[in-house]
């Protein structure tokens, strides 16, 4: 987590549950890969919000779009995404 996030009082603080412990998170919010609307953006989102955001691949029309979209999601203050 980052140092901005660690730090700001306004956050209720994280929810323990088998799926923030297995996955590493710190809300149980899972974002499903939704064609479209499933890019950095909105995977950066709820990743930075405590979920995991998870990029929709198959959006992406060649394997560089691909990476560059993983590239920008990794600008995010958590870096945190999966891929579907």
């Amino acid at each position: 987590m980052s140092a901005a996030l660690e730090n700001d009082l306004s956050r209720p603080p994280r929810l323990r549950t088998g799926i923030t412990e297995l996955l590493g998170i710190e809300r149980p919010v899972v974002q499903g890969g939704m064609p479209w609307v499933g890019r950095a953006e909105l995977a950066s989102a709820v990743s930075t919000a405590g979920g995991l955001g998870i990029l929709a691949a198959l959006t992406q029309p060649t394997p560089q779009a691909l990476a560059e979209e993983i590239a920008r999601c990794r600008t995010s203050p958590t870096g945190r995404l999966a891929s579907t």
